[in-house]
């Protein structure tokens, strides 16, 4: 991610209202902010009990082409009750804005988790899967 792409999606982030309301999807806009910090979380490893899961990656491909939902992997969707829970939304994006620099500056090198649908995947890998999940859920709220 560049400086000019995290700055962007902080930009968008700060954006986000308490009142929005989604265009598409089951989240209220807590449930998202949570939902995309969780994402970034992963991929450092500190999301507890995630496990590989079957998934058809080509289908999952498609899905994101045409627009549609990618299925949420176990132990992280937030209309199920699952993933980190919003406390204080003004907070919370705090929380993923400074999520989103940690990742910026983070080595290439850094042996990052792996993903539950993906396996070990690099810093590379996971910044793509970053910029689309993040533009897709605030997207999901107008920004």
């Amino acid at each position: 991610m560049t400086i000019k792409k995290c700055e962007e999606f902080s930009k968008r982030i700060s954006e986000v209202s308490a009142e929005d309301k989604a265009l598409f999807g089951k989240m209220n806009v807590s449930q998202m902010i949570c939902h995309c910090t969780d994402q970034i979380r992963m991929s450092f490893g500190e999301i507890d009990g995630l496990k590989i899961q079957k998934a058809d990656i080509n289908e999952f491909r498609e899905m994101a082409k045409r627009g549609e939902t990618v299925p949420t992997v176990d132990g992280l969707n937030q209309v199920a009750g699952f993933g980190t829970k919003p406390k204080e939304f003004d907070m919370d994006k705090e929380t993923l804005i400074a999520y989103l620099n940690k990742f910026l500056v983070t080595e290439e090198k850094y042996k990052f988790s792996f993903h539950p649908y993906f396996g070990v995947i690099d810093k590379n890998q996971w910044d793509r899967l970053m910029v689309y999940h993040l533009d897709h859920h605030l997207g999901q709220f107008g920004r």
